[in-house]
């Protein structure tokens, strides 16, 4: 049986990432769960095995809890969800002492969490972004760009301000910014799925078409040629083996990428719904099993509409006497 610890449990991917590890592989899998929050505020408690409340990412603690998991649940994979993790798990990877545990994450990867080093690498292996904006070289404050943090996910914190409103913040917060130019619809997420050892993949790209509270509730699925070069060049390049996601955007009419993911998205459970589980395929082929059940090629010209609704679930029920 293999051991599986899964990072920020309380994150719409993560709770995606265990549906699909316990829907098909079931008791073959034990499931440990970790997130900052007590397990009757996350939904993916009732998935796992083991649940583990654990420090913040950022704290100080967080490596040292991390590494005791590890040894404590006997982990053969840590899939780690966020920055932070994919950092620690990159770094704790490139370490001998834990070479028996598979670490969905490198030190590439790590090294890609800060959205410029992303940027700088991407088009050092010919794959256009969004321009970058000097602010010292813009006059008119009013011009209008569009700004997120250097380690953000998520969407969060990412919104569109102007010159002037961004030169207003303090020059530290500045400096922990990437500022872009505005970019053109449609918003697309592009589920990669790519095999290092096989040198193939499946891409899947999803157009956002409705959006609540930074969720995509519609979506249509569809393939795309240019976005699957584009795909492939990243995979290749970053000897990807499993499942991340990236955004792009339209640029003077050309695809750009907008965002790099090192992971699956909370969106990807969309693709999955569809008959295309990367998610499946991405523990499938890490741990050297037949993905090719889970994973088929789309087309050009076939599209799927997924729509999502809300499901609840109780996690506790006490009685205070």
């Amino acid at each position: 049986m293999r051991t599986v610890l899964l990072g920020a449990a309380g994150t719409g991917t993560a709770f995606a990432i265990a549906s699909r590890l316990k829907a098909i592989w079931g008791n073959g899998i034990r499931l440990i769960a970790s997130d900052v929050n007590s397990a009757s505020m996350v939904s993916t408690s009732l998935l796992a095995d083991a649940y583990h409340q654990v420090p913040y990412a950022n704290s100080p603690l967080f490596e040292g809890c991390i590494v005791d998991l590890l040894r404590d649940e006997s982990v053969n994979h840590y899939i780690p969800i966020l920055n932070e993790e994919i950092v620690l798990a990159g770094e704790l990877a490139d370490n001998n002492v834990y070479s028996h545990i598979d670490f969905w994450s490198s030190m590439h990867y790590a090294k890609c969490v800060d959205k410029k080093y992303a940027s700088q690498w991407l088009n050092s292996i010919g794959i256009s972004t969004p321009k970058d904006v000097r602010i010292a070289d813009i006059e008119c404050e009013e011009r209008r760009v569009f700004v997120k943090p250097r380690d953000g996910f998520g969407s969060r914190k990412a919104q569109v301000m102007t010159l002037g409103q961004v030169k207003a913040l303090p020059f530290e917060e500045q400096e922990a910014l990437v500022i872009q130019e505005l970019c053109d619809g449609p918003e697309v997420t592009v589920d990669s799925f790519w095999d290092a050892q096989k040198g193939r993949g499946y891409i899947y790209c999803r157009e956002r078409l409705e959006v609540k509270a930074g969720v995509c509730t519609k979506a249509r699925l569809f393939y795309c040629g240019e976005l699957a070069k584009v795909a492939e060049r990243i995979a290749t390049e970053m000897s990807q083996h499993g499942t991340i996601c990236f955004q792009v955007m339209k640029f003077s009419g050309a695809w750009v990428v907008t965002d790099l993911n090192l992971r699956p998205g909370a969106g990807t459970a969309m693709t999955c719904a569809a008959g295309f589980d990367v998610l499946a395929a991405a523990f499938a082929c890490r741990t050297g099993g037949d993905y090719s059940r889970y994973v088929k090629p789309l087309v050009e010209g076939e599209e799927y509409i997924i729509t999502r609704q809300y499901v609840e679930f109780v996690t506790r029920h006490s009685v205070i006497i």
